[in-house]
């Protein structure tokens, strides 16, 4: 099962610099969820690439 994290950069959108330093604090903010759904798309990209990597050698 996929996780999904329906957070955007649009959702940051009109916040002022101080509104968003509050948030990287918070691990509940719309930054935080951000932050982890960039890192999981990074993770899965590359385990797509290593699988793809590992199956052209067998």
């Amino acid at each position: 099962m996929s996780k999904s994290i329906h957070t955007t950069h649009k959702d940051l959108k009109g916040l002022t610099r101080e509104e968003i330093n509050d948030q990287f604090g918070d691990p509940h903010s719309d930054l935080a969820q951000l932050a982890k759904k960039s890192a999981l798309k990074k993770s899965v990209k590359q385990k797509r690439k290593q699988d793809i990597i590992f199956e052209s050698w067998v």
